[in-house]
């Protein structure tokens, strides 16, 4: 495995995946990129964890510095709050548009810790687009383990190929 961690590390590498980590560890990143294809560092700045449930309970302290982190480097900045209605609407603001992260039918048939994230993430990245960016925000997993990757379609698809006989590890579209 090792020399596949290596030839798909490469090209990660070569898709500028390290674009905007932190000039310091760059080293680092790609010795850990093809080594063990170690993707999930909040230092490449293009992951986060994010924890539905955090997110679906309105707890957006719990992974929004993470992603302003990520986003400020990319001249994008979140400003994320609950709504005024938000205990009847399930609505929050982002960057004064309002959003509802799920409907009242989604919480009660328990769809919403799915439902949440894929709104709050397809409106971040449609103001990624608006701003002409070339990444968009791509969810791991779900629940407690949802994490986030920041991706060109490029990185996307070296990343599916890596993991073509591994769908839970597949990153997926909001």
């Amino acid at each position: 495995m090792q020399k596949q961690d290596s030839i798909y590390g490469e090209k990660l590498i070569e898709s500028e995946f390290l674009k905007y980590a932190d000039k310091s560890k760059t080293d680092s990143l790609k010795i850990h990129l093809k080594n063990s294809f170690d993707i999930y560092d909040e230092d490449n700045f293009k992951f986060a964890h994010i924890d539905a449930e955090e997110l679906a309970e309105f707890n957006f302290d719990f992974f929004l510095p993470q992603l302003n982190k990520m986003l400020t480097r990319r001249n994008v900045n979140l400003v994320v709050k609950t709504a005024n209605d938000y205990e009847t609407t399930n609505d929050i603001v982002i960057n004064d548009e309002k959003l509802n992260l799920y409907t009242k039918k989604e919480l009660d048939n328990r769809t919403f810790w799915d439902t949440a994230p894929r709104n709050f993430l397809k409106k971040v990245n449609e103001l990624l687009n608006a701003k002409n960016s070339d990444e968009q925000f791509y969810l791991l997993y779900g629940g407690n383990d949802l994490q986030t990757l920041l991706l060109t379609d490029e990185q996307h698809l070296i990343i599916l190929e890596y993991y073509k006989d591994n769908e839970k590890e597949k990153p997926y579209k909001p």
